[in-house]
């Protein structure tokens, strides 16, 4: 009886382990500052400087050191833009709006159409590929 009841206090061990409230987190401070009293930009350093982030646009400027010992910011190009504008292009080209994609230059490239003798010789070359492959897999074909 004693070993039974062992045996399910180890089975139920590693529930229990789970089952326990989880250490306390260590909270950052800016976690714990409201988003209007931590101010409109937030910086964090990366190699060659300091990215800036516009909490109110969402916009990303690199900042590095210049060679005057200034500091100057670039803006970081955002890809979603050039998807929502080239989307936007594209919308407003299918609805007939847009101008179209065809450049016309004036250059008409004409390919004549194959004649009936052009057929027949590219069916024979076709037809012998074929069967020299053939008798080559077969064995027949040297």
């Amino acid at each position: 009886m004693q070993r039974t009841l062992f045996l399910l206090g180890l089975s139920l061990l590693p529930t229990l382990a789970v089952a326990q409230p989880a250490p306390p987190v260590a909270s950052t401070p800016e976690a714990m500052v409201p988003a209007e009293a931590r101010g409109r930009y937030s910086f964090q350093p990366v190699d060659g400087g300091v990215l800036k982030m516009d909490s109110q646009t969402g916009m990303v400027s690199l900042c590095s050191r210049g060679a005057g010992g200034s500091f100057s910011c670039l803006a970081v190009p955002d890809s979603r833009d050039a998807y929502e504008a080239e989307i936007a292009r594209l919308q407003a080209q299918l609805a007939g709006k847009g101008p179209a994609a065809t450049v016309d230059s004036g250059n008409k490239l004409t390919v004549p159409l194959p004649s009936q003798n052009d057929l027949d010789a590219a069916y024979a070359y076709a037809a012998g590929l074929y069967n020299r492959m053939k008798n080559y897999i077969q064995g027949t074909e040297p």
